[in-house]
């Protein structure tokens, strides 16, 4: 099996999920101290990539100590109970009431495939995780991996209501899941992450706020690899979040909507072409469903 692995720092590596057949969409991150952790488990379908990954590292799954998940989407939660099966000691830490969706995650993987539409292949499945297996977090959730390092859970709802990034305080390396949005690059944009039907602008900034407040030096993605230019980046994912849904207020009640504002999230990637512009552009159609879901319900709501 294939594997491509990214050293980012000392004791850190990015693990390639080989997303939709392709490098560069979403990885893991393997976390070395005197204990053994990935941030994410990817998708089911990226698996036996994170597998072949951990082996060119030299790493057995008996060694694994912890999976944590960023939230239960299929891309980010997908893949932990197949990783568990080679992970005999390895524990799950996710958001507390999230976690009965690992233990049983039949609707969410119903959900998904209805929210996804054509692009759900690639996200795969889930199986349920066994709840012993589970560590629920909290906002401030601190894990010590030793040798100095350490993990700080922060509750950064907007994506979705359990989403947590965690801080590594003695490097300031930030893992932000989805809070900041896909990274394409550092000279494109970045493309917020907005799906129905937890998506939530205000709560969104409000959490790209705090991650800003915690001046991380390094900012690693999920949605793929990572960036020194943490206050710029972030900035400009606020400011592209705010735009958007300027674009959708605008757009609501026109037949054309979907089309138009899923061009508005693509806009500024015209450089990128073939497979990866088709997978990003289902990405943005489902992004603007989410984004129109939000305006209608807030709508409904007042």
């Amino acid at each position: 099996m294939e594997s491509r692995v990214i050293e980012i720092g000392e004791g850190i590596h990015l693990i390639d999920c080989f997303f939709a057949g392709m490098t560069g969409q979403c990885g893991v991150y393997l976390l070395r101290g005197e204990k053994t952790a990935l941030v994410e488990s990817g998708p089911s379908t990226g698996v036996e990539h994170v597998l072949a990954g951990l082996a060119e590292l030299g790493i057995d799954g008996t060694e694994m100590d912890y999976v944590l998940l960023t939230h239960i989407h299929l891309d980010h939660a997908g893949g932990a109970a197949f990783l568990l099966q080679y992970m005999p000691k390895a524990r799950v830490l996710v958001d507390g009431r999230s976690a009965r969706y690992l233990v049983e995650p039949e609707k969410l993987v119903r959900s998904a495939g209805k929210a996804l539409g054509v692009i759900a292949p690639h996200y795969g499945t889930m199986y349920p995780v066994s709840e012993e297996r589970i560590i629920p977090l909290h906002d401030g959730f601190m894990l010590d991996l030793g040798e100095g390092m350490s993990l700080q859970a922060v509750h950064t709802p907007g994506h979705s209501h359990g989403h947590y990034a965690f801080f590594e305080p003695h490097r300031a390396d930030l893992f932000c899941g989805d809070a900041l949005g896909h990274f394409l690059g550092e000279d494109l944009p970045p493309m917020p992450a907005t799906p129905s039907p937890e998506f939530d602008p205000e709560l969104s900034l409000a959490s790209a706020r705090r991650l800003r407040e915690l001046s991380p030096k390094k900012l690693l993605f999920t949605h793929f690899g990572s960036t020194s230019r943490t206050r710029e980046t972030i900035d400009l994912f606020m400011e592209r979040l705010q735009h958007l849904v300027r674009v959708a207020e605008k757009l609501r009640g026109m037949e054309d909507w979907a089309e138009r504002l899923s061009q508005s999230i693509l806009e500024g990637l015209s450089c990128l072409s073939g497979e990866e512009l088709e997978l990003l552009s289902g990405i943005a159609r489902v992004n603007a469903r989410g984004i129109m879901h939000y305006l209608n319900r807030k709508s409904t709501n007042h």
